[in-house]
C-alpha cells in the first residue's frame, strides 16, 4: 500500500491530466459537454503533458549533472588512491630517502625509542640526540632501551664482524675494514653516550642490555613506528605503522628480548660526573663503576678514541649506504 500510494505522489499531475482527459472524452461522446469545453479540457491536458515532460527533463540534466560530478570525484580520490595506501599501510617496504623521512618523522614525534641490534651506532650518533632535543622543547619524558652486543664478549663481536664481512656485497664493501676490536669500541662508545645524556636529562629513563647474539637484523620502536632494517643498499627497510595491535606484540616481543639479555646497570655510575667532554680519567672510572672495566691494553689514546666516536653526531652509515 506505501508502494502504491508513492508512486501515486510522485506522478499525480500524469493522473490529473489523464483523468480530465477520460472524462472529457466520455462527455464529448455521451453529447454533454459543449465543443468549447472540449477544446479547454484538450488545452489544459496538453499543458500538463508539457510541464510534466518539462519537469522530467530538468530531473534528468540533474541527475546527469550529480553523475558527472560524482564521476569527478571518483576519479579524483583514484588519482589520490595510491599515495593514500602507502602512507595508511599497516606493513611497507621502504628505502632511500623515503625512509629518511621516515625515520626522521618518527624521531620527531615519539616518547619512546626502543632498539634491538648490534652496536647502536646509528641510535648513539642521530637518533638519541634528536629524541632527545625533541623532548628537551617539549620538557617530556623519553624512554630509550637499548639492547645491544656485550663488549665484554670479543668472540661474539668477531662472530658480528665475520658475519656481516660474508655478506658483503663487493670488494670495497665497508664491512671488509671492521674488526672485533673496532665493533667493541663501538659498543663501549654507545654505553657512554648514554650515560654522558643520562646525566644531562633527568626526564631520560634510560635502560641497556647486551645480548648475546650476533644478527643481521635492527628493530627500532617508536611510539608509533616500527622499523627492522638489515645493512646493505639490497635490503629495503620494512616499517610497520598505523596498527595498534602490530605495535604491541612487537613492544612485548623487545621488551622480553631486553629482559633476557644481560643488565647494564646504570645506577653504578651515578656518582661519577661526566664533564662536557669527558676526560680518560673520568671515562675509565666511569666504566669501571659501570662492572665493565675497559681493556687492560687500552692506552689513553684508545679511550681518546671511544670518546670521540661516542661524541660524533654524524651518520655512521651515509657512505656506507647501510640503511639502504
Amino acid at each position: 500500500m506505501k508502494r502504491i500510494l508513492a508512486w501515486v505522489g510522485v506522478n499525480v499531475d500524469i493522473l490529473v491530466a489523464l483523468a480530465v482527459a477520460v472524462v472529457v472524452s466520455i462527455l464529448d461522446v455521451a453529447g454533454i459537454a459543449t465543443a468549447e469545453a472540449v477544446s479547454n479540457a484538450t488545452v489544459a491536458t496538453l499543458a500538463v503533458l508539457a510541464f510534466v515532460m518539462l519537469r522530467s527533463r530538468t530531473r534528468a540534466q540533474s541527475a546527469e549533472n550529480a553523475v558527472e560530478r560524482a564521476v569527478l570525484a571518483a576519479d579524483r580520490k583514484l588519482d589520490l588512491l595510491p599515495s593514500l595506501l602507502q602512507e595508511q599501510s599497516a606493513v611497507r617496504l621502504v628505502r632511500g630517502e623515503e625512509f629518511n623521512r621516515v625515520l626522521a618523522q618518527a624521531r620527531g614525534d615519539t616518547d619512546r625509542w626502543i632498539f634491538k641490534g648490534s652496536t647502536g651506532a646509528y641510535v648513539r650518533a642521530v637518533t638519541l640526540p634528536e629524541c632527545l632535543a625533541k623532548a628537551r622543547q617539549g620538557r617530556r619524558a623519553l624512554l630509550v632501551r637499548l639492547e645491544i652486543l656485550d663488549p665484554d664478549d670479543l668472540a661474539l663481536c668477531e662472530r658480528f664482524v665475520r658475519l656481516h664481512r660474508s655478506l658483503a656485497l663487493d670488494d670495497d664493501s665497508p664491512e671488509l675494514t671492521w674488526t672485533a676490536d673496532g665493533t667493541r669500541r663501538e659498543l663501549y662508545a654507545t654505553v657512554l653516550s648514554a650515560c654522558w645524556h643520562h646525566q644531562r636529562y633527568e626526564l631520560l629513563d634510560i635502560e641497556i642490555g647486551f645480548s648475546s647474539i650476533a644478527s643481521t637484523f635492527r628493530y627500532e620502536l617508536s611510539s608509533r613506528h616500527m622499523f627492522i632494517t638489515q645493512r646493505g643498499p639490497g635490503f629495503p627497510a620494512t616499517v610497520i605503522t598505523g596498527n595498534a595491535l602490530a605495535l604491541d606484540c612487537w613492544a612485548t616481543e623487545l621488551h622480553a628480548s631486553l629482559r633476557q639479555a644481560r643488565p647494564l646497570n646504570l645506577r653504578g655510575a651515578e656518582d661519577v660526573t661526566l664533564s662536557f667532554s669527558p676526560t680518560v680519567e673520568e671515562v675509565r672510572a666511569l666504566f669501571e663503576r659501570l662492572g665493565l672495566a675497559l681493556p687492560g691494553a687500552y692506552g689513553d689514546e684508545d679511550v681518546e678514541e671511544i670518546v670521540g666516536m661516542a661524541f660524533r653526531n654524524v651518520d655512521p652509515y651515509d657512505k656506507a649506504a647501510a640503511w639502504g
